[in-house]
């Protein structure tokens, strides 16, 4: 075997990542260290040997014909795929750890500022909102004040408003939990699933902020709930009635609802809409990872635990101020059936309780 100059820089190469495994040995994480010294030692093992040749000749790259270097192309793009799975993998986890300390710092400000007992025994009402001040007071200010004998408690949830969204929501009396960067609605709803369940709340209602669902309708969801008939009470406009969308939205609702209810096992009639009531001590059993296209993956939690559910109708109208911060039609529906396919994978579904 020719000791080539391309051998000699590989087994340079080698000794290098070998070297600098251990001097960073401390500060690495033991997996990225075995994964450097695994690398280092191919590398030495192929620049020394003969072993590619046989691994080549033994994947049919005979040589000759440009195949040799097709192999090594193929090889290189196994590689290439195997190192981005595990990137995603470990940005996936870095991601859920700053959500679990972000998520962590917005609990002890909560409950520094005294407001877990202003939740305690209540109707608690999570409002995600970003850019909304313009809707948020007219929303507020048609909440109702009990619901079957229970106090409301408004928690507006800004996440990184920039129009003064925080002022009104104060303005109005509502609790305000602000996020310094926008992280979307699922983001938001989880901090607020977990601030209100963990002060003590009875039921957690969730609604938009711009207008859409309407404040009035809330003692239709949260009354069941309340009185024990169910632990979830789900917002349908289908059963109900909204607004005329576009024909492509329509389109993909209806097909989406179809898969929802495949994968549940269940009858759903409108898995996007995010106007509901949940019973709130069963928040914590819940796990919920979408930062934005939540209301699919709440459901197939929800209905994989076990707990039960009803449709409620509901009335869906247009929002009051501006225009929609949804993203356009095909970018919504990919990343709304990525949302399902995610939560399917991650946990699969068992068949729920509908009332």
């Amino acid at each position: 075997m020719e000791l080539s100059a391309l051998r000699i820089v590989g087994l340079v190469a080698g000794v290098a990542v070998i070297g600098y495994a251990i001097w960073r040995r401390r500060v690495l994480r033991n997996a990225d260290v075995l994964i450097l010294l695994a690398s280092a030692l191919a590398l030495l093992v192929v620049s020394a040997t003969n072993a590619l040749d046989a691994l080549l000749a033994f994947l049919s790259f005979e040589r000759g014909g440009g195949q040799r270097i097709l192999g090594l192309a193929v090889i290189a793009i196994v590689l290439l795929f195997v190192m981005n799975v595990r990137s995603l993998t470990a940005s996936g986890r870095n991601h859920r750890s700053l959500s679990a300390v972000m998520e962590g710092l917005a609990w002890e400000e909560f409950r520094l500022e005294g407001h877990p007992e202003r939740f305690r025994d209540t109707v608690a009402i999570v409002i995600p909102a970003y850019n909304e001040a313009e809707s948020l007071g007219e929303v507020l200010a048609r909440m109702p004040k009990e619901v079957c004998g229970v106090p409301t408690a408004a928690l507006v949830m800004d996440d990184g408003s920039q129009d003064g969204t925080a002022e009104v929501a104060r303005e109005h009396g509502a609790t305000v939990v602000r996020q310094i960067v926008n992280r979307g609605q699922g983001a938001c709803l989880r901090t607020g699933y977990r601030l209100t369940a963990e002060s003590g709340a009875r039921v957690v209602v969730t609604l938009d902020a711009d207008g859409q669902h309407l404040p009035e309708e809330i003692p239709l969801l949260a009354g069941p709930v309340l009185e024990g008939e169910v632990d979830i009470a789900h917002g349908s406009r289908v059963l109900g009635s909204a607004f005329k969308n576009e024909f492509v939205r329509e389109l993909g609702s209806v097909v989406f609802n179809q898969i929802v209810s495949v994968l549940a096992g269940v009858k759903t009639t409108d898995c996007s809409n995010g106007y509901r009531a949940i019973r709130a001590d069963i928040l914590p059993m819940l796990i919920f990872r979408q930062e934005q296209y939540h209301t699919a993956e709440f459901l197939l939690e929800a209905i994989r635990r076990g707990y039960s559910f009803r449709e409620i109708p509901v009335t869906i109208v247009e929002r009051l101020h501006g225009k929609s911060r949804k993203p356009a039609n095909l970018r919504y529906g990919l990343g709304f059936g990525g949302a399902i396919v995610r939560t399917w994978l991650r946990a699969g579904v068992s068949v729920g309780r509908p009332v």
